[in-house]
């Protein structure tokens, strides 16, 4: 990855002397760039009148070059992959498109056999500001300023945006990554973030392709506590066409990388602008020590909708201390409260001392963890340059995070922010940006282990070797499997005959519920194959006759459970990350409710709580309205033990869901089981992805 990023020297072949062509911008990106490396040219047409600069081939060249780039027409890449491989580069670089699938795989077959890295086919190339190199056929300014952003993109259009448009993000690399036939986006990130001017990385990506390398890539991030700002495309159901539960149709497979970013550390962005923004805050290189955020505008009006957007986005504002208000007070004008949000405008006069002390002030507060400076930011506006030199007073005054941010995104601030961010102070366009970014400033948490302390459970095997080769298990199976790993489970039998299911239910005692036990039939009561509340022996034989003439094989007995509320727990398996668990109001609830919590498995009892917790239907277990307060800790067990039986069953498990599982006051208790199993998966493959750890 150091020859491909960070080389010594470079090859460029395909260098033009047409002033339009690719090879003309190439040869001029990494000449004028400021790269200090050999830079070795090469053109058989041009060789003979450059006295010496371009040579014939690369066999020509004096010396081996590190990294080889093509800049030839897709007909000639081929050879041109075999010709530079012959000299022994350890990184090529290929812009061609090379459309043809079969040809792509044996470049890349040629290419690792060789053990180099390669950056493409269809690639826009690379920059390395800190090395001054910028191996690319399209122009970009020649004075990007260098700083700690690395950038990897799978649309070399997104590059081009960020890159050409705004001088406020400073990047130390930033890679356009083609079709990723070698070295992929997660290989870029692992390289990323042991580099020592890495504060940060944003990927825009389409699709993971080496989902295990990405996993430990985003790990060694979070060791190193380098913020990951990711907007992924490509959002669509995972697998629903086949699913059979709930959580197999209704979670996605953006759902569960978004989940597993959560987990690794990293965070999502929504559109290019909240990516930028994102960045942008974290290259400052602070972390906010407190939950509470403070403003100051020069509008009352400005400082109420920033305070109502804040809400939006779950952000509070600190409350000041006495102190600090006073701290305030002293210096405002007149008839101006000292407050948080701020309105420090009152007639201008003496304004760059009384926003410099007011910020300072609100900045040392305990409460406060990021400040935000709020105007109409513009450039060559003398009011906006005062409160420029106010913000630069105030920044050499604290150590927490503390922003510039224009009130609308498309303020002229782009000079001013080039200005500012020649001191270590973001300016963001747009306060719902720079809010989002905040947000995930103040999200940043510590990485939990996917592996949990307990070892394996005991019956694992067992249940892998059970469960493999199958499709459906049935409800008594599901419940067995359920039990096993400490997940409590409505009592019941398996009946063959009528009078086995009436013996049954004198046995269980109470009120009972009958289900057929067909193969196959994942939900039983949409097909009336459910009879609940049978509170005599009579209703039991009655119920036993009706469904055994309606449906084939045995009929399950349960107990009826305590009332309580219903909730749902499923398990997916994420064919390239493994699985993941929903927690979710259950029975009917789990369609009409948009509402769940998804953790990657495994997880612990604790991480179970806060999921719940954050959930607004947490409240029917709390004692709402005077209603009883249930075992939520029971629930949270219940989900725990699910992520470590799926995290166990994961190279053979499908999906899974309990729906509903009844909280009471005492228990949380399974009344359904549907589990699935990757019928068609080989004894001896694993999955894809599923091995991530």
């Amino acid at each position: 990855m150091d020859a491909l990023l960070a080389p010594k020297s470079i090859a460029l072949v395909g260098v033009s002397d047409r002033p339009d062509s690719y090879g003309h911008a190439l040869d001029r990106m990494v000449s004028e760039g400021g790269f200090a490396g050999r830079i070795t040219r090469v053109n058989p047409r041009l060789a003979k009148g450059s006295d010496g600069r371009i040579s014939e081939s690369l066999g020509d060249c004096p010396s081996a070059p590190e990294h080889v780039v093509l800049s030839v027409a897709t007909a000639r890449v081929e050879a041109a992959v075999d010709e530079a491989l012959s000299v022994g580069p350890r990184a090529l670089t290929i812009f061609s498109e090379c459309p043809d699938v079969a040809m792509r795989h044996r470049i890349g077959d040629r290419v690792r056999a060789a053990g180099a890295a390669l950056c493409g086919p269809n690639s826009m190339g690379f920059h390395n500001i800190t090395l001054g190199l910028r191996v690319t056929p399209f122009p970009v300014p020649l004075d990007l300023k260098p700083g700690g952003i690395g950038l990897i993109a799978q649309s070399g259009s997104i590059l081009g945006a960020l890159m050409n448009n705004d001088r406020r993000l400073r990047f130390s690399q930033a890679v356009s990554t083609g079709s990723e036939t070698v070295t992929t986006a997660a290989d870029y990130l692992h390289w990323m973030v042991t580099q020592p001017e890495t504060r940060c990385v944003g990927l825009f990506l389409e699709t993971v392709r080496d989902p295990e390398r990405f996993v430990a890539a985003m790990e060694a991030a979070a060791a190193r506590d380098i913020p990951i700002v990711i907007l992924k495309i490509g959002r669509s159901a995972l697998g629903a066409r086949m699913a059979i539960s709930h959580t197999g149709a209704l979670v996605g497979n953006d759902d569960v990388f978004r989940s597993l970013v959560e987990r690794l550390g990293g965070h999502m962005a929504s559109s290019v602008d909240e990516m930028a923004a994102m960045l942008v805050l974290f290259a400052q290189g602070r972390r906010a020590p407190a939950p509470g955020i403070a403003s100051i505008h020069d509008s009352g009006g400005e400082r109420e909708l920033m305070a109502d957007m804040a809400e939006d986005h779950g952000l509070s504002y600190a409350t000041l201390s006495a102190e600090t208000k006073a701290s305030i007070q002293s210096v405002l004008e007149p008839g101006i409260v000292a407050d948080n949000p701020l309105d420090a405008w009152g007639t201008g006069q003496d304004a760059q001392s009384t926003y410099t002390r007011a910020i300072t002030a609100m900045m040392g507060d305990k409460a406060v963890g990021t400040g935000l400076y709020v105007l109409n930011w513009r450039g060559s506006y003398y009011l906006h340059e005062m409160h420029a030199r106010a913000l630069a007073d105030a920044i050499d005054e604290t150590e927490k995070p503390l922003a510039a941010v224009s009130n609308f995104s498309r303020s002229d601030d782009a000079g001013l922010a080039d200005r500012l961010a020649d001191l270590g102070i973001p300016l963001i366009s747009g306060m719902q940006n720079a809010l989002s970014a905040v947000r995930a400033l103040h999200n940043r948490r510590p990485v939990q282990p996917f592996r949990l302390a307990e070892p394996s459970n005991p019956r694992a095997q067992h249940w892998s070797d059970a469960l493999r080769g199958r499709d459906w298990i049935g409800e008594a199976a599901g419940y067995a499997l359920f039990s096993d790993y400490g997940i409590q489970c409505a009592s019941h039998v398996l009946a063959a005959s009528k009078a086995e299911a009436v013996e049954a239910a004198r046995r269980i005692g109470g009120s009972v519920v009958l289900k057929t036990a067909q193969p196959g039939l994942s939900h039983k009561s949409d097909v009336g194959g459910v009879k609940a509340g049978l509170k005599d022996l009579q209703a039991v034989a009655d119920q036993y006759d009706d469904l055994s003439a309606r449906f084939t094989g045995e009929v399950l007995v349960a107990e009826m459970v305590a009332p309580g509320v219903e909730w749902s727990l499923g398990a997916i398996n994420d064919p390239d990350f493994g699985p993941a668990i929903r927690i979710a109001p259950g029975g009917i609830f789990v369609d009409l409710l948009d509402e769940q919590a998804l953790l990657m498995a495994p997880f612990s009892e604790a991480d179970a709580t806060a999921a719940i917790a954050r959930l607004r239907a947490a409240k029917l277990l709390s004692g709402y309205r005077g209603r009883p307060v249930l075992a939520t800790e029971k629930l949270a067990q219940s989900a725990a033990a699910l992520s470590r039986l799926a995290w166990d069953m994961r190279y053979v498990l499908a999906e899974i869901e309990i729906n509903p599982i009844i909280v009471n006051a005492e228990n949380a208790v399974a009344v359904d089981a549907v589990v699935r199993a990757r019928s068609c998966l080989p004894i001896s493959e694993e999955p894809a992805g599923c091995g991530r750890l």
